[in-house]
């Protein structure tokens, strides 16, 4: 066997492996896929036998602070206002969900999901009242953009290893890509919700990966 034949092998072993891991990671993200379901029944419904969930549960901020209906910083996560915001907020949850999932294990998971969707929306409220804006807000992206800001401090942090990985940067400039057209240039993009959402998740990833030290790696990404 020659060393290009062992490279070879070795390659295809390393392909093989990268896969297998991907289906596992995948097939153990309960979380994420309980979430996506979630928002896909809960599109289908409120477009067909239900459509009374859009008037009462989109976040409109005078109806929240008026009447007190704060569960509308909740419900408003799982509406979508049509099939591409939908097709993209479960595509980012679908790509990023997993991998982060299965590296906070499903708890610290679901935990950052929520309480970046509902600081989000908390900020999305404030820059309303701030600019004397009106505006009725629906879309899981502000809780997706926690995930996005949790990853970044990963790559912050490991930022030497995966600057000399080809294929994971090529897979980190793909996820960048869908993420920035997503969430700021989709029309209608709710942007304070979505950097709302992000900080949170970052901040969580700053307490996670470097305070505690969770620093290993992060499969289905590196």
């Amino acid at each position: 066997m020659t060393i290009g034949d062992r490279d070879m092998q070795d390659n295809s072993a390393a392909q093989v492996t990268y896969w297998e891991n991907q289906e596992r990671i995948y097939k153990r993200s309960y979380a994420s896929i309980a979430l996506l379901c979630i928002n896909v029944i809960a599109f289908l419904l409120s477009n067909t036998v239900m459509l009374w969930m859009y008037e009462k549960g989109a976040m409109v901020t005078e109806i929240v602070l008026r009447d007190g209906q704060y569960y509308r910083l909740f419900t408003a996560m799982f509406l979508h206002a049509d099939p591409q915001h939908l097709f993209n907020n479960m595509m980012m949850l679908f790509l990023v969900g997993a991998i982060v999932e299965n590296y906070t294990g499903h708890a610290f998971f679901t935990f950052m999901y929520f309480l970046s969707g509902l600081f989000g929306n908390m900020i999305s409220m404030a820059y309303e009242i701030n600019h004397s804006l009106s505006w009725i807000s629906v879309g899981a992206s502000g809780a997706i953009m926690g995930l996005v800001g949790f990853v970044a401090v990963w790559i912050i942090v490991n930022r030497k290893s995966f600057i000399r990985n080809r294929g994971m940067l090529l897979r980190l400039l793909f996820l960048a890509a869908f993420v920035i057209y997503a969430c700021f240039f989709q029309a209608g993009a709710n942007t304070a919700a979505h950097l709302g959402g992000f900080v949170t998740g970052f901040v969580l990833g700053v307490i996670n990966i470097v305070l505690l030290k969770n620093q290993k790696d992060m499969e289905g990404l590196a």
